[in-house]
């Protein structure tokens, strides 16, 4: 029997459940609000060639997975390997009437943050584990933020 998703597809959820755990502050705190070990979820994204399957993280685990990273990670990439993409259904986004100056601040906020700690961690040449996970703390909110003014930014359909 074959498998309908391929190799490539499982990868990219494997991958995207260890940045979804990271961002969420990392598996050694999140095995305390889930029902698996930090063991049992570093089964769920490390690659071993000597195993005949990979395991990949159990939707529960996943979604609460993204909640603790704040950011639909793993789900996104269920949804992209789908075809689709996901859209924040979320009354604050679409009840401010669009894109506004505040929005704009936002965005420049989240990225001058993001940068600063790339341009900080790279500093001396080497990115320790410490610097990887602010940085992609700062890239998850950057993220969040990018994607609030997508959201908007489609709201302003007709609006001048």
């Amino acid at each position: 029997m074959q498998r309908l998703l391929a190799q490539k597809a499982v990868d990219g959820l494997r991958e995207a459940s260890r940045r979804s755990v990271v961002q969420g502050g990392g598996p050694e705190r999140f095995q305390y609000v889930t029902r698996v070990t930090q063991g049992q979820l570093s089964k769920c994204w490390t690659h071993d060639p000597s195993r005949k399957t990979q395991h990949v993280m159990a939707i529960d685990i996943a979604v609460e997975a993204d909640m603790e990273a704040g950011a639909p990670v793993i789900v996104g990439e269920m949804a992209r390997i789908l075809g689709y993409r996901l859209v924040r259904d979320d009354g604050a986004d679409s009840a401010g009437g669009g894109l506004g100056i505040a929005d704009i601040g936002a965005f420049q906020d989240a990225f001058h943050a993001l940068s600063q700690s790339m341009i900080q961690a790279v500093a001396d040449g080497k990115v320790d584990p410490r610097e990887a996970a602010d940085i992609l703390e700062k890239y998850a909110n950057f993220m969040r933020v990018a994607h609030a003014v997508e959201s908007k930014t489609h709201g302003c359909e007709g609006e001048v």
